[in-house]
């Protein structure tokens, strides 16, 4: 049987559960701060996390008084979640069938999560859905090269150019498309939100040295690291080495910094 882009995402990121919190979270948790001051004081709020990961985010909002459910729709995320955090109702779901009944939350979030989701429209209406009227949803978005500073920009620039960009993948969603100017304003207006805004994060991938990038590339993507595994072995190589050299001139004593910045879209649903 042929695997969707969904059984890839969900194959991809179950395998990397237990590197996450060392190597992808220091990026994603750039987004934390912007999202949860978004819904102001959150005591006592009903505050939902999609695309939870291993429970980060939502710890962070049970910490500022919400009462947190959480769902991912990789088991392994989940588990990593459960041993972590305690208090929160985490769950194993699909975030474009979410298990909960229409109005039952007050503040829904999902950081970087849209652009694995197959069909992303699918997303937002259900996070409109579970939402009370006046309630916030908030979700953040990588942008693409020219706009996302430059990890992404060397990144894609030194794949394309020695990798065979065709290989047997399913068709997906282009990754940075929803961060484009109106496209993510449009999904949320289309599912019924108003006062939508969107925000910039300045954000940026901290590391020792450029020849981190082989493990973060491995364990921070699932999609790029496929068509890096479809390539031959030299090609493989080859694109790993230029990728090293590429980044080299970013390093300095301090470390390595890259900046890697994104949006924030937050709206609300009218009563």
């Amino acid at each position: 049987m042929t695997k969707s882009f969904k059984d890839y995402e969900h194959e991809g990121w179950n395998s990397k559960a237990s590197q996450y919190e060392r190597l992808t979270l220091p990026i994603t948790r750039q987004g934390f701060e912007p999202i949860l001051a978004s819904f102001g004081d959150l005591r006592g709020k009903r505050f939902l996390d999609i695309c939870t990961g291993p429970g980060h985010l939502a710890s962070e909002a049970a910490a500022r008084g919400a009462l947190v459910d959480a769902v991912d729709f990789s088991e392994a995320m989940i588990g990593e979640a459960r041993a972590r955090f305690t208090g929160i109702g985490f769950m194993e779901a699909d975030a474009e069938a979410l298990p909960y009944d229409d109005v039952s939350f007050d503040a829904v979030a999902c950081c970087f999560g849209l652009l694995h989701l197959p069909n992303p429209e699918q997303g937002v209406r259900e996070a409109y859905r579970v939402l009370k009227p006046s309630g916030r949803y908030s979700v953040t978005l990588w942008n693409g090269p020219e706009r996302g500073g430059d990890l992404f920009k060397v990144i894609l620039q030194t794949v394309s150019t020695l990798a065979d960009m065709n290989v047997d993948l399913p068709k997906a969603p282009p990754m940075f498309e929803l961060s484009e100017p109106e496209k993510i304003e449009t999904l949320m207006r289309d599912a019924g939100f108003t006062d939508i805004q969107r925000i910039p994060i300045a954000s940026a991938w901290r590391t020792r040295r450029a020849e981190d990038i082989a493990e973060w590339l491995k364990y921070s993507s699932v999609r790029l690291s496929l068509i890096i595994q479809f390539q031959k072995p030299e090609v493989r190589e080859r694109i790993m080495e230029e990728l090293v050299k590429a980044f080299r001139p970013y390093e300095r004593s301090t470390g390595l910094e890259v900046g890697c910045h994104s949006i924030m879209a937050t709206g609300v649903k009218p009563h």
